[in-house]
C-alpha cells in the first residue's frame, strides 16, 4: 500500500497545472492534451508528496495510461471532480465514486451548484455520494465563487447535514483575500483542511516573487489553526504562451520550492 498523501505539510501538484486543454480552449470536452509522460517522472523527481488528478487525466484515458499513473510512487490523494451537483440523476457522481476507489484515493474534491433553491437538493445529492464512496475517504468541497457553498453559513449547513468533520470537509484558496478565508474558517473551523495554492486572480505570479505574501498568507492561516495539506493549483504560465505541460511543470516545481521553504518556518 502507498503511504498516504494527505498528512500536514504535504504539498500535491494538481494536474489541472500542466493540462492545456483544463478549460476547453483545445477542445470543448476537454479531452486531455498531455499524457503522464509529461508530469509525472518530473514530478516524482522534484519530490512532491501525491498527486491531485484532473478528473479528465482519468475519465478520458486510456486503460494503459491509467495503469502508468496508478503505479506511480505518488499516491493519487485527491481526485478533482467536476461532476454537478445540479443534475437530479446519481449516475455520473456514482463514476466519480467508482473512480476514487479504482485509484485508491484518500479524498475528492468536489462543488455543488448555484441554484439556491436547490440547496436541499445538493444536500440529499451529497449524502448518497458521500455513501458511494469508500469508508475512509473524504468528500473536500471546493466552496467555489458561483456555487451557493461561497456563503459560508450555506457551506457549513450543506457539509455538517451531510455528515461529519472527519469525512465532510473543506478547502480555502491561498490567494483569495484574506475576508473570505476568516468567514470559511469562522463558519468552517476544523473541516478545512487542504489549500489550494492558487493566485489566479492575481495573474498567477512566479510565489518567489510574492515571496513575503505567501508567508503573511500561510501565518494566516496557522493562526486559525489550519496544519492541513496543500495543492499547488495553478502556476505561472497558465493560460499564455508559457501554458504546456514542460514549461507549466516547471514553474511547479519552483513553487514547490517556495513553498517548502515557508512551511518548514
Amino acid at each position: 500500500m502507498k503511504p498516504s498523501g494527505l498528512f500536514d505539510g504535504a504539498v500535491l501538484l494538481g494536474t489541472v497545472a500542466l493540462e492545456p486543454n483544463r478549460w476547453g480552449a483545445i477542445s470543448p470536452d476537454r479531452a486531455p492534451a498531455m499524457t503522464s509522460a509529461d508530469w509525472l517522472a518530473g514530478a516524482e523527481a522534484a519530490g512532491f508528496d501525491a498527486i491531485e488528478l484532473w478528473e479528465n487525466h482519468a475519465a478520458l484515458a486510456s486503460d494503459d495510461e491509467i495503469a502508468r499513473i496508478a503505479a506511480s510512487r505518488l499516491p493519487v490523494a485527491i481526485y478533482s471532480s467536476y461532476a454537478s451537483f445540479d443534475e437530479p440523476d446519481d449516475a455520473a457522481r456514482d463514476g466519480v465514486a467508482g473512480w476514487v476507489g479504482r485509484l485508491g484515493c484518500e479524498a475528492v474534491k468536489f462543488n455543488v451548484g448555484g441554484a439556491a433553491d436547490q440547496t436541499e437538493r445538493y444536500i440529499e445529492r451529497l449524502g448518497r455520494f458521500a455513501a458511494k464512496l469508500p469508508p475512509s475517504v473524504r468528500a473536500i468541497c471546493e466552496c467555489h465563487q458561483g456555487t451557493v457553498a461561497e456563503d459560508p453559513a450555506v457551506a457549513a449547513r450543506i457539509l455538517e447535514a451531510a455528515g461529519p468533520a472527519d469525512r465532510m470537509q473543506a478547502l480555502v484558496h491561498l490567494g483569495d483575500d484574506p475576508e473570505t478565508i476568516d468567514g470559511l474558517f469562522d463558519a468552517l473551523g476544523e473541516r478545512i483542511r487542504h489549500v489550494h495554492v492558487n493566485f489566479l486572480r492575481q495573474g498567477s505570479p512566479v510565489l518567489a516573487d510574492i515571496a513575503d505574501d505567501v508567508r503573511a498568507r500561510v501565518a494566516r492561516l496557522r493562526s486559525r489553526g489550519f496544519s492541513g495539506s496543500y495543492t499547488i493549483e495553478f502556476v505561472n504560465g497558465v493560460a499564455g504562451e508559457a501554458d504546456r505541460p514542460e514549461k507549466t511543470l516547471a514553474a511547479a516545481v519552483r513553487d514547490l520550492a517556495l513553498l517548502r521553504e515557508v512551511l518548514a518556518e
